[in-house]
């Protein structure tokens, strides 16, 4: 993208967010702050235990050579429908150098090259913006059901390459009316298991054609009613909080102030620091080098087929390759087979925040991932597995590693259990934990973290494609 259209977005940022239409922001601020909803809050706890008590999805571990519809090719060992399309695990090999330190290792990858649609329909009810979710049943969910978006879907789905029938609403998110665009983004999926891979995340605003009354599976919900939803474990699932964090300048910061609102004390004394921000980034992206290799997975020298027919690493780290059989009386397809990642353990998503000159900040890193089509994104200021470092040779504990895992330096603002996607990892969660530094403290950071203000993280988020998935899930959690 050319210089100039970079300025010429952060010059509008000044007035109002990119990538939200300026005459949705009082709707969207107020459905956060309004009590009104169109349903009860106690309605929708109820709403969701009966559609969790109700789940019919059954799923099971296979070997992945008991896989229905999926073949190992005989050359390359990858992983394949035998359709040819919906996804393939292949095999990465992988160099990064930062500076002077280099690392090298290989690893089993998802390759989906076509662009699915995470979408959320809004409407106002009661002069308030509800937005609509769906109870929606995926393999590797934890709970059955969880809050998804109104539509989840690959292209593979919509294009009815599966053979079902087509999600509903779909026709709203493929080709939307100008006018009903709040927010429509490009951005990456998980940079270390998916191989340059990004969704569509949009909120679409109805029009009077869409009722209030909604299909069974789905409820219309105000920003406050998902705030205080995502507090709880595991039930607002990963695609809805990739596409809320688009959202997040609508709720309060520390001291009562908007994500806006900061943007504008801001601008008024010193309108550089954007641009140091930019720079920042440029500069460890022009330090970084990323070299990601496509090799078939009988190439890896550090993964194999281990007793139970997965893909598991020799050393029993990071994440297995396992086959899931799955069946379902409400989805499009009732019964099919698929590879799923399987993570060994939870792992740690967390924000470290301070009370800044203007408003809120934190403390974000710029992180390297293989699967980054853009190596280095802005990511939270942890992301690990502990088990990962536990006893190894090859890899550094990152920075704050104790400090997050057993908070004792840093008061805890938030702590919960987010799970990934259901449709890709199996029943895995991470622990998302957001800390605050005291007032006064100080803290030596390394060249690869920056404390940023809210409103420049939200610029990047708006911007598209710069900010990981890890950083959009745990800034949800500010909502």
């Amino acid at each position: 993208m050319a210089a100039g259209n970079i300025e010429e977005t952060a010059e509008s940022f000044w007035e109002v967010m990119p990538g939200i239409r300026p005459d949705m922001l009082p709707a969207i601020r107020a459905s956060h702050d309004s009590a009104k909803s169109f349903h009860e809050d106690d309605f929708v706890d109820e709403w969701i235990k009966d559609r969790r008590d109700n789940a019919r999805l059954e799923a099971g571990l296979v070997p992945l050579k008991g896989l229905d519809g999926w073949r190992r090719e005989s050359q390359s060992g990858n992983i394949c429908s035998t359709t040819g399309r919906f996804f393939s695990i292949i095999g990465i090999h992988c160099r990064h150098r930062i500076d002077r330190y280099e690392l090298e290792w290989d690893q089993p990858i998802i390759e989906q090259p076509e662009t699915g649609i995470l979408g959320i329909l809004a409407k106002s009810i009661g002069g308030v913006l509800h937005f609509c979710l769906q109870a929606k049943e995926e393999p590797g969910n934890i709970g059955g059901v969880q809050l998804s978006p109104t539509v989840q879907a690959t292209y593979s789905n919509y294009t009815g390459v599966h053979g079902g029938v087509t999600p509903l609403f779909l026709d709203l998110f493929t080709k939307p009316s100008p006018e009903s665009v709040i927010f429509a983004r490009m951005q990456t999926e998980d940079g270390g298991r998916f191989l340059y891979k990004s969704n569509r995340n949009m909120i679409i605003k109805a029009g009077g054609d869409i009722p209030e009354a909604l299909p069974h599976e789905f409820i219309w919900l105000t920003q406050r009613q998902i705030a205080r939803l995502i507090k709880r474990d595991n039930l607002v699932n990963a695609c809805t909080r990739s596409i809320l964090s688009s959202l997040v300048f609508g709720g309060f910061s520390e001291g009562g102030n908007t994500a806006v609102d900061e943007l504008h004390n801001s601008a008024g004394s010193r309108p550089s620091d954007i641009w140091d921000t930019l720079q920042w980034l440029d500069d460890r992206r022009a330090a970084t080098h990323m070299v990601s290799k496509r090799i078939g997975l009988n190439e890896l020298r550090e993964w194999r087929l281990d007793d139970k027919g997965f893909f598991s690493h020799c050393e029993k780290r990071f994440f297995k390759i396992v086959g899931i059989n799955i069946s379902s009386a409400k989805r499009e397809v009732g019964r099919w087979s698929q590879p799923i990642i399987e993570n060994r353990a939870p792992g740690v998503i967390g924000l470290l925040v301070r009370k800044g000159q203007s408003g809120l900040e934190i403390l974000m890193q710029a992180k390297a991932e293989p699967g980054n089509k853009t190596a280095v994104q802005l990511a939270p200021t942890v992301q690990f597995t502990q088990e990962n470092y536990s006893d190894s040779n090859k890899l550094k504990k990152p920075f704050l590693f104790e400090e997050f895992l057993w908070p004792v330096t840093f008061r805890m603002v938030h702590n919960s259990r987010q799970t990934e996607e259901g449709a890709r990892f199996y029943r895995e969660y991470n622990i998302h934990r957001i800390l605050e530094l005291p007032d006064g403290a100080g803290l030596s950071l390394p060249d690869d973290y920056r404390w940023l203000p809210l409103s420049h993280v939200l610029f990047l988020v708006h911007f598209g494609e710069q900010v990981n998935s890890c950083a959009r899930s745990i800034l949800t959690c500010l909502l």
